[in-house]
């Protein structure tokens, strides 16, 4: 199983949520070249097919290393996914990224929990998100949100193999019905509602009995 997680975070917001998984912990994903990075990894450390599952800016990255390399992927799980990001949006985030990083950071952090995860979001902001706003690479920040005004879901990018999009009916982040859409166009997807998650649905009880890999 390969965890590719979101904006501004890294492999340690997995810690957890598959115990006996391995993350590997390498800072904040960069989308550039990353498929065939990733491909270069598996060749040194998987035997066979795998399960990717990709949580926000990563489910981007998921769908888009399994049409590159559909040999290497079995399943795909997509978690808190947008059809795509409005460029006003994108724009604001920027701004906001430049005038005060760790207010915008915190902000974007809250809103993956909220309304509904507050007990993990306090676990949380106990713990990582200090590491996060002290470690986070502007650069890196930015290249995602670039990435992020061309990336897509729709029927024509989500890859062969079998798709299953999980969602928080409270995803504040990205909008319940978009992601809905995007799995009723794919013939080979699965659409997984979680009720009272928010957008890090991954943190809520049953997502690893839908996300499992078995």
């Amino acid at each position: 199983m390969v965890l590719l997680p979101g904006w501004a975070t890294d492999g340690r917001i997995f810690d957890g949520v598959f115990p006996g998984v391995t993350v590997a912990t390498t800072g904040p994903l960069r989308p550039e070249g990353f498929s065939r990075r990733l491909a270069a990894f598996l060749d040194r450390t998987a035997r066979g097919p795998m399960t990717v599952v990709g949580w926000s800016l990563g489910g981007f990255l998921a769908a888009e290393f399994a049409r590159e390399y559909p040999g290497r992927v079995r399943r795909v799980v997509l978690v808190g996914i947008r059809r795509e990001y409005p460029e006003g949006d994108l724009a604001s985030v920027l701004r906001s990224l430049a005038a005060d990083p760790a207010g915008c950071l915190s902000g974007f952090y809250a809103q993956c929990f909220y309304p509904s995860q507050i007990p993990a979001y306090r676990r949380f902001r106990g713990g990582l998100q200090a590491a996060y706003l002290r470690e986070m690479d502007g650069g890196a920040l930015r290249e995602g949100i670039s990435y992020l005004a061309s990336a897509r879901l729709s029927r024509d990018t989500l890859p062969a193999c079998p798709v299953a999009v999980v969602h928080g009916e409270k995803d504040v982040v990205a909008p319940f019905a978009e992601a809905e859409g995007v799995a009723r166009e794919g013939g080979n997807a699965t659409f997984h509602a979680l009720p009272g998650a928010a957008h890090a649905a991954f943190l809520a009880d049953g997502f690893r009995a839908v996300a499992g890999d078995g």
